[in-house]
């Protein structure tokens, strides 16, 4: 006797395979029909206990989605919101450096004006000035008694003072305007010291406020995985013990099957091969359950083995068979174990 794995083909058939024929043709009809009977009905229990193991495992799953895309909507929201508040910023400091530029510009503009103004304005008195010195020159000199070159360098030193006087105010002028072109320079400096200043600690803060973000949404991610894992932890336990329950009494109700009387034409059927054929129901209710469960090949054959190991070992606690034969049972179903 082989355990092989298929889907109920000639060659690769769903439960046990005999290899002795003759068995086959010895199966009583009472005992087959009743651990048919039996496998059926913890399989009709198992199948729904699946579906409702395969429901609350989806639950679980789709609680742990909404939770994630909750976390993921508040993420995005946060960061539009602290995306829109950062331009805002950044946009009012540039408006509120642009506006210390114009300031200090327009400052300068003023105080240029006023040094020219006032340099015209001391240029015309020094221009009248020498203008009054002229006309009453040569009376003063006459009055005086001077004349020839005497007069001559009295009238010399007149266009020289004035020339004087020139020089000095557009000298000052000049002054005037570099301290105001200095004072501006030194605005300007300043003001981008403190913008770029601004400017960092605004990056700063809003580069905080978005790794805040970004582990709060890494802290839900986690925490609805950590609810996920442990639902679904606890629906596995409690589906674990109720498939056990029912393998359980799977494998009791083939029990009572197969001690039901034998009719007449199968007495010569050994209790070996009667034992062979009730774990084949076995091992066929739990392959096809699994499968109608949506489960695959190799969980399927999996569940097949677990439950007709159960129903070895309770056998031989009931001493339905041997030792030794369940031996040689367990170790075909451990070699096809996936």
């Amino acid at each position: 006797m082989a355990l092989v794995e298929g889907t109920g083909g000639a060659v690769n058939g769903t439960g046990w395979k005999n290899q002795t024929k003759n068995q086959n043709k010895n199966k009583t009809q009472t005992t087959t029909a009743s651990a048919s009977t039996a496998a059926t009905g913890t399989g009709i229990d198992l199948s729904l206990l699946q579906s409702i193991y395969a429901q609350q495992q989806a639950a679980a799953a789709e609680a742990e989605r909404q939770r994630r895309e909750a976390a993921q909507r508040a993420y995005d929201r946060s960061m539009a919101a602290l995306n829109a508040a950062y331009s805002g910023q950044i946009e009012a400091l540039k408006n509120n450096y642009n506006s210390t530029l114009g300031q200090l510009q327009s400052d300068y503009d003023q105080g240029a004006a006023g040094v020219d103004r006032n340099a015209d304005s001391a240029l015309q008195q020094a221009y009248i000035n020498q203008m009054m010195t002229l006309k009453n020159l040569p009376q003063q000199l006459s009055a005086q008694g001077i004349s020839g070159g005497a007069a001559e360098t009295t009238l010399a030193g007149v266009y020289n003072n004035y020339g004087n006087s020139r020089n000095e105010i557009n000298t000052a002028r000049g002054q005037n305007l570099a301290e105001l072109m200095t004072q501006l320079n030194a605005g300007k400096s300043q003001a981008q010291q403190a913008y770029n200043s601004q400017l960092s600690d605004a990056q700063a803060t809003r580069l905080a406020y978005e790794m805040q973000l970004e582990q709060n949404l890494s802290n839900a991610v986690a925490d609805a995985a950590a609810v996920n894992y442990d639902r679904q932890f606890d629906i596995s336990s409690e589906y674990l013990t109720q498939v056990a329950k029912l393998q359980s009494e799977m494998a009791s109700a083939a029990r009572k099957a197969s001690q039901s009387t034998i009719s007449a034409s199968n007495t010569q059927q050994t209790k070996s091969a009667q034992q062979s054929d009730l774990l084949e129901q076995v091992w066929r209710s739990a392959w096809n359950n699994a499968k109608n469960a949506g489960g695959s090949q190799a969980d399927a054959v999996q569940a097949a083995n677990a439950a007709a190991a159960q129903y070895i070992v309770e056998g031989v606690g009931s001493k339905l068979f041997t030792k030794s034969e369940a031996n040689g049972w367990l170790k075909e179903i451990l070699q096809n174990l996936t």
